[in-house]
């Protein structure tokens, strides 16, 4: 497994693999735009993040892992948090959706806190993501924006 930084020239087979646009707390991302790491096995991407450092805090926007129970999420995680300590930030947070467990699990499990619930958020991020669904593959509504944080010494 190699863990490294995104490059210019991995930014359009990530566009293919995973897409572009990310809405968090009412901001569309673009995730070409934003610094990340990526993880391979022989050349095939099994883990992507991607963050955004502003104003102290650092913003795991999109997270993607491939191949599931093997760490690829949790080491990502780090390297975010290396990154984070580096730009002095004092925390890294996120947002996952209401109907999400398995993210929700994750997180908890990786010492993220819950910070806030955004209730009907995500139906003001469908106004700049219309593909959002309304509901999962079980039939959960998709409505909130669970907000999830770290805090950095």
């Amino acid at each position: 497994m190699i863990y490294r930084e995104i490059m210019e020239a991995d930014r359009e087979r990530i566009l293919k693999l995973r897409g572009n646009l990310v809405v968090s707390r009412g901001i569309g991302h673009s995730l070409q735009d934003l610094p990340g790491y990526l993880a391979e096995i022989d050349g095939e991407i099994v883990g992507l993040i991607f963050y955004r450092i502003a104003e102290r805090e650092c913003e795991i926007v999109s997270l993607d892992s491939y191949r599931e129970n093997q760490g690829i999420g949790s080491a990502m995680i780090q390297l975010v948090k290396q990154a984070a300590h580096g730009e002095n930030c004092a925390r890294v947070w996120l947002i996952t959706t209401n109907e999400n467990i398995h993210a929700i699990r994750f997180y908890q499990k990786r010492g993220f806190d819950m910070k806030a619930l955004h209730r009907f958020a995500v139906d003001e991020a469908r106004i700049i993501k219309p593909s959002i669904p309304l509901v999962n593959e079980e039939g959960i509504p998709i409505r909130h924006e669970i907000e999830f944080e770290m805090l950095i010494n």
